[in-house]
């Protein structure tokens, strides 16, 4: 196992996690209700949020094509820690044979696409979920829904957060110190 090393630690102040939670959108309210919000800042690129010793939420700042972009996601443990929370984020459901080429770290190939649900343009967040409704990733659409609907091959969505990832390791070592 590989050990992430933590660059910054540090707790927000009552301010910045009410700022914080009106910049995030829809994960507003998971910062507005917390007590305590601690940030584990792991490189120029990378940063978790703990909220209330949890462990729930990442800012990354992700390259696409020729710049970079800031994401602001919930961590798929997220999902496991709160299994009636429903994502408004447009998703993607995946076959069986693409499920473990993306919790090896691959981008999302369209034939292993089985359903998409929502409308998006690119660069966009998309949940992945497997047949029966696990999340397994959060990835970045290369490609508007109606172009994705109509392509058959090809790269579609690049993905930046999944299952067994350093990531979700990161967060399970947490879980369990707590």
């Amino acid at each position: 196992m590989q050990i992430i090393t933590v660059v910054k630690r540090y707790f927000l102040s009552n301010k910045d996690i009410k700022e914080l939670s009106n910049a995030v959108g829809e994960l507003g309210p998971i910062f507005r209700n917390a007590k305590k919000v601690e940030v584990y800042e792991l490189n120029e690129t990378t940063t978790v949020y703990l909220i209330d010793d949890k462990p729930l939420v990442a800012k990354l700042t992700v390259k696409i094509d020729s710049g970079q972009r800031e994401y602001v996601i919930p961590l798929l443990t997220y999902f496991y820690l709160n299994p009636t929370y429903i994502p408004s984020y447009p998703t993607i459901t995946v076959d069986d044979g693409a499920v473990p080429h993306i919790v090896n770290g691959a981008d999302v190939m369209r034939p292993g696409i089985k359903d998409i649900s929502g409308e998006f343009g690119i660069g966009d967040l998309l949940m992945i979920k497997d047949l029966k409704g696990r999340y397994v990733g959060i990835g970045i659409s290369l490609m508007t829904s109606d172009e994705m609907k109509s392509t058959t091959k090809g790269k579609v969505i690049k993905v930046i957060h999944h299952l067994g990832d350093k990531l979700w390791n990161l967060s399970q070592e947490l879980l369990k110190a707590k």
